[in-house]
């Protein structure tokens, strides 16, 4: 079965990223959802509305859910050309690292692609 990635669909480092997993997603196995369809689709998700514009969510093939650095790094070993970085995401003391780099990128990733905004959203 699939994981599922909901990302936000109004922010351009989102879209970008999507474009770019997918392209690595060779075996595919990750199907890619913008929170804002799952929202219409899904009527009540069960997950808190600010937190998934926060932070990635990945739905595993069981249920299971991952969010922000630990949803990416799974995201990665997915993929066969990232599939060592991934790994290397999984040392110990990578979650200490790269959890306030995501929430960093993540908390301003509107500004990051604001010239490929093509909606408007970017200026969040």
């Amino acid at each position: 079965m699939k994981m599922t990635v909901l990302y936000d669909g109004t922010c351009s480092l989102c879209k970008e990223s999507r474009r770019l997993f997918e392209k690595l997603d060779w075996l595919d196995k990750i199907k890619w959802v913008s929170l804002q369809e799952y929202e219409k689709t899904n009527g009540e998700t069960g997950f808190n509305q600010k937190e998934l514009r926060k932070e990635i969510h990945l739905i595993t093939g069981s249920g299971k859910v991952l969010k922000g650095f630990y949803a990416v790094r799974l995201i990665m070993l997915q993929c066969p050309p990232a599939f060592v970085p991934g790994l290397l995401m999984y040392l110990p003391l990578m979650p200490l690292i790269g959890k306030p780099i995501y929430m960093m990128v993540a908390k301003n990733r509107h500004k990051f692609f604001r010239r490929k905004c093509d909606d408007g959203s970017c200026a969040l």
